[in-house]
């Protein structure tokens, strides 16, 4: 066994915790979205901020660690190699700027929904909030990128 199927193996597992921690994440925020109730909302809101934090989040970052060692190791250029430059790109924004802003708008949701629970009404923050939809666009930018990231590998366009 080699260092690059070792590495390919860890890739895969990283790979399956980055997917499994976003379907954490998306199910239990549909579930807190849709529901009336606030007590079940603030557990969706927690189920989906416990999948961000134990799945979506280091399964990305182990992705892009095992992706690093990985294609040095298969002696890629990292900046003359288009398709891999578009790949750190693309992997980067899903980094730097959609999983941040997903953790800080289910912390947000979170705080709100904890707000409403104590005043026993739902605060205008809080319907704010579930009219934005932020989250669950983000997690579909997320969804959408994982397809492209996988394309740009598998048949190195550039």
């Amino acid at each position: 066994m080699t260092s690059l199927d070792i590495l390919l193996a860890l890739h895969f597992l990283s790979l399956f915790l980055m997917m499994a921690g976003l379907g954490a994440v998306i199910v239990a925020l549909w579930r807190g979205w849709t529901e009336e109730d606030p007590d079940r909302a603030l557990i969706a809101f927690e189920d989906a901020s416990t999948g961000h934090k134990a799945g979506l989040l280091p399964g990305t970052i182990a992705v892009g660690a095992t992706g690093i060692f990985l294609a040095g190791d298969a002696d890629y250029n990292f900046i003359t190699t288009g398709w891999l430059l578009a790949l750190e790109l693309v992997y980067l924004f899903v980094l730097l700027i959609c999983v941040p802003l997903l953790g800080h708008a289910l912390n947000r949701v979170q705080i709100e929904v904890l707000k409403s629970k104590k005043r026993g009404e739902a605060t205008d923050a809080l319907r704010e909030l579930l009219s934005d939809n932020v989250p669950i666009v983000l997690c579909i930018v997320i969804v959408f990128s994982v397809p492209f990231m996988v394309w740009l590998p598998v048949f190195r366009p550039f």
